[in-house]
Formats: C-alpha cells, sequence, structure tokens
C-alpha cells in the first residue's frame, strides 16, 4: 500500500465516526489549551523579572554598608569591625568576587565660564577597579592610578550646568533630556575650563566678608575632565568620578572649613572635630548573578550589612516558581487525560475494525501498513488536536492580557511597574505545543497498533463486526 492510500484510508475511518473523533480530539485541545495556557503565564511572569532586572542596571554589584546586619537570634547584632582598606581586601578575596572599591560620596560645586553646576554628586572610587567594576568610556578614558586632579563625568553630568545669571536654581536641559527633546551641550566638560570647590561661596558669592574680613577664603581646584562614562544607570549619568585619595583629602578639607566657619560664628560643636573612620559603603563586583548571594552572605558573615539589587525579587521568584510548577501539573493532568482518551478512541477503533484488519491482511497488506495506518490516525487526532488547542490558548491569551482582571493587576504591580503582558505565548511555544500534541498522539496509538498486527487473519475475518 502506498503512503497515500494509507492516509486516505485514515481520513475515511475518522470520518466514519465523527463524534467519536470529535470528541477525542476535544479532549486534546483541551489539554493542549490548557498546558500552552499555563506556560504562558510563568513566561510572562519571567519576561517581566527580566525586565525588572534589565532597569536595575548591574545586578551583579553588592553595596556594603558600614553596619552590622540584622541579628536573627538577637536584637542587637555584634559589631563588625570598621570597613576599612583592610576589610575592602578581604571581602576582594572572597570565591566570586571579581572586584571591590571604596565608594567616598560629596557633594561639590562646578564652574565652566558663565555656567555653574552646584550641588553634583561626586564618588571617590579606586581607579584601577573602574573598569573591573563595569564602567566603561563613551569619550575619553577611565581613571587610572596618579589622576589625583582628574575626573571622569558621567553621561548625563554635563546636562546639570546652567548659566549663572539663571535663577531657575535647576538645569531645564536635564528635564527635557528625560522627556526625550535634544538638548544643546553648555560645557564640552573633555576641553573647556573646569574649577571645583566644596565651599557655597564658591556659586553664591563670598558676602561674609563684607561682615567678617577675617573669613576664611573660598577655597576652588582646578580640575581636569579625562572621559565620559557610557550611559548606565540613573545615579551614575548625573554623577562626576574621581580618585578615592583626592576625595578623602577633599572630605578632610571641607570637614576642617565647615569646622573654621562654625567657629568664627560660634555655633561650633564637639561633633564637627571628629574624623569619620572607615568608608561608608564599598561596592562589590561579582562574577556572575549566580555569586551574588553567596557573596552576600559571606558578607554579611563579616559583621557588615550587604545588599544587591534582586534580593527583593527572590521571594517572589521562589513564589511564582511554586505557582508555575502548579499550573503546569494542571496542564499536564489535562493532557495525560487527552492521551488516555486517544488510547481508548484506537482500542474500540481496532475491536470495530477487526474484520477489516483480517481482509488487509488475506490480500497481502504488509503489517508496516497495519502499523502505520493506526499511528497515522492517532498522530492526526493528535495534530489536530495540538494546532486547534493552541489557536485557543491565543485566544484565551488575548483575553487575559485585554481583560484588565483585577487579580494579574495586584500581584504584576507586587513586581513593580504596570500589569503589561499577563499571559504570553511565543511561536517556539506554539510549535513545541503542536509537536508535543503528535507525539502524545503517537504514543497513545503505539500499544492499540502492535494489537491490530498481532491480530490472526482467519480469526480476524470470521469475527462478526
Amino acid at each position: 500500500m502506498s503512503n497515500l492510500d494509507v492516509f486516505s484510508m485514515c481520513v475515511r475511518s475518522l470520518l466514519k465516526r465523527k463524534l467519536r473523533t470529535f470528541l477525542t480530539i476535544l479532549g486534546v485541545i483541551i489539554g493542549t489549551a490548557s498546558i500552552v495556557t499555563m506556560i504562558s503565564l510563568g513566561l510572562a511572569i519571567n519576561e517581566r523579572f527580566a525586565q525588572e532586572i534589565d532597569n536595575m542596571g548591574d545586578v551583579t554589584i553588592v553595596t556594603v554598608y558600614n553596619f552590622s546586619p540584622p541579628s536573627e537570634n538577637s536584637a542587637a547584632s555584634v559589631r563588625a569591625a570598621s570597613l576599612d582598606d583592610n576589610a575592602v581586601t578581604k571581602i576582594s578575596k572572597i570565591p566570586g568576587v571579581r572586584a571591590a572599591t571604596a565608594l567616598i560620596n560629596l557633594n561639590l560645586m562646578f564652574k565652566s565660564g558663565q555656567y555653574i553646576m552646584p550641588y553634583c554628586t561626586v564618588y571617590g572610587i579606586s581607579p584601577g577597579a573602574m573598569e573591573a567594576m563595569g564602567y566603561a568610556a563613551a569619550e575619553g578614558r577611565l581613571l587610572e592610578p596618579g589622576d589625583k586632579e582628574n575626573v571622569v563625568f558621567g553621561a548625563k553630568a554635563e546636562l546639570q550646568f546652567y548659566k549663572n545669571n539663571d535663577y531657575t536654581y535647576y538645569s531645564e536641559r536635564l528635564e527635557q533630556d528625560r522627556m526625550g527633546e535634544s538638548v544643546e551641550t553648555l560645557v564640552d566638560v573633555l576641553y573647556d575650563r573646569i574649577t571645583m570647590s566644596y565651599d557655597y561661596r564658591f556659586i553664591y558669592g563670598n558676602q561674609s566678608e563684607e561682615e567678617n574680613p577675617e573669613s576664611t577664603p573660598v577655597k576652588a581646584f582646578n580640575i581636569k575632565s579625562v572621559g565620559i562614562l557610557e550611559e548606565r544607570d540613573y545615579q551614575t549619568d548625573q554623577s562626576v568620578f574621581m580618585d578615592i585619595t583626592a576625595a578623602r583629602k577633599l572630605m578632610e578639607d571641607q570637614r576642617k572649613a565647615e569646622q573654621s566657619q562654625s567657629q568664627q560664628y560660634g555655633y561650633f560643636s564637639g561633633s564637627q572635630n571628629a574624623q569619620r573612620q572607615g568608608y561608608d559603603t564599598v561596592k562589590v563586583k561579582c562574577v556572575d548573578l549566580n555569586m551574588v548571594r553567596s557573596v552576600s552572605d559571606e558578607i554579611n558573615k563579616m559583621g557588615f550589612y550587604a545588599e544587591f539589587p534582586t534580593s527583593n525579587l527572590d521571594s517572589l521568584q521562589s513564589m511564582t516558581t511554586g505557582m508555575q510548577a502548579m499550573l503546569g501539573a494542571i496542564g499536564a493532568v489535562s493532557m495525560l487525560v487527552a492521551a488516555i482518551g486517544i488510547a481508548n478512541t484506537m482500542v474500540m477503533s481496532i475491536y470495530e475494525r477487526t474484520r477489516e484488519i483480517g481482509v488487509m491482511k488475506v490480500i497481502g497488506a504488509a503489517l508496516s501498513d497495519i502499523r502505520k495506518l493506526f499511528l497515522l490516525e492517532a498522530a492526526l487526532i493528535g495534530i489536530t488536536g495540538g494546532c486547534t488547542g493552541v489557536l485557543l490558548s491565543l485566544g484565551i491569551s488575548y483575553l487575559l492580557n485585554n481583560a484588565k482582571l483585577g487579580i494579574f493587576d495586584a500581584f504584576f504591580s507586587g513586581l513593580g511597574g504596570e500589569t503589561g503582558v499577563i499571559s504570553l505565548v511565543t511561536p517556539s511555544l506554539c510549535g513545541i505545543a503542536i509537536l508535543f500534541s503528535a507525539v502524545i498522539g503517537l504514543f497513545s496509538g503505539y500499544f492499540p497498533a502492535r494489537r491490530a498486527m498481532r491480530l490472526s487473519a482467519l480469526t480476524a475475518i470470521k469475527t462478526d463486526s
């Protein structure tokens, strides 16, 4: 028998028992639609997690703070050693750590010609760790050892400059850039002369000299920008980076200047004379995302508090993983029921067509043709049900994404952002579902096909059917 003859016999047999065929295919449709819909919910959740991780920037960074983590055994934690250079060295040797650097945070003021930038965030960082920490220069270069008076501007830090005689006290260009509008460059940070100071009089004038001739003069520093960073995250893009040693000296000079001014005006307090011990923050770059939690745990054991961007997502992700497993199990049960239905249909078909099978054997039909006949019938049921089930799941997915169901709104708002896509049916999921349905059909029809092959031809012909 040719393959075309086998196929035509399969179609005629299925159409001859329309109701049974329809009910069997309906079981496959329900099973396929169930499992595709359940998986699509999980894919949508995973997509949301991926979006949240992308919005977090570099998720392999662990931030270490100079205080102890909360204790699970007591209300008070054992105080950690100071977060100093020795602690940074120990942290850098933890397995899974690529680089570790302390950060010093200052608010400094910049001026270039008629343009000013009051209170820009400046970070002191170890120059040798910048590249390892994932920073990259869009123009110029990164900081290098020996860059005591050199700085690197964030991608959007220049947008904070505005005219000195503008009484807006903020940069309209920065707001325009956030709105997606094009903005002109006022200061070429790589080539224009830029001065910097920690004294507010550097920007707003030295009026105190008229009131107090002995007031300390404004101290300003000439700096040179050697590079502009690639866009990274909101905080980095609007900041300026300098050598951590120079930043520590600036911080100490600022403390002494504030102390001197306080004494002149008579409101000096003893706390202003205290020199800061250690670092407030250390940034740790891990080799990959999988090492972040173990590195964080090791830092906590050292007595410092460590946090990482994805820590808040872990509990939600574990919950959604359990939910996906439950949804997948429901779909699998539906598919199992459909497979039993296909097998039952094929077994009943053999009982009803016993005489037909005997005649086929007598006239010379090969056993492979009989096996092919019943396997093809089962596969057609699976493929037809699978294709229709995929179409049904696409319709269900559309309804879920456009129905604005409150339960999903509440759940996705817990992940952050808008609800977005609730059900995500991908082309690969559709293809796998149809292939899986065909395989289920073949598997369900295998044993009935073997039974048909083993029937005795003489016995089958004598059977009334």
